[in-house]
């Protein structure tokens, strides 16, 4: 049983390639919309208005950087 749990909690896990972006206003980087900070630049970051969020699409692409 515990072995088959690993596999699905994988393919129910969200995918970061999904989640909606945002543009910093300090430097321009690409962002999740979750996102307080910019990583980048130090820009603190308020939660974005519906004009501000970019839908994901297979040509445009942020990786996740860990």
């Amino acid at each position: 049983m515990l072995p088959l749990l690993g596999p699905l909690g994988a393919l129910l896990y969200r995918r970061e390639t999904e989640e909606p972006l945002r543009r910093c206003p300090g430097c321009g980087a690409m962002l999740r919309v979750y996102d307080a900070m910019c990583m980048r630049c130090g820009t603190d970051l308020d939660y974005p208005d519906d004009a501000e969020i970019i839908e994901p699409t297979s040509a445009l692409r942020v990786r996740a950087k860990l």
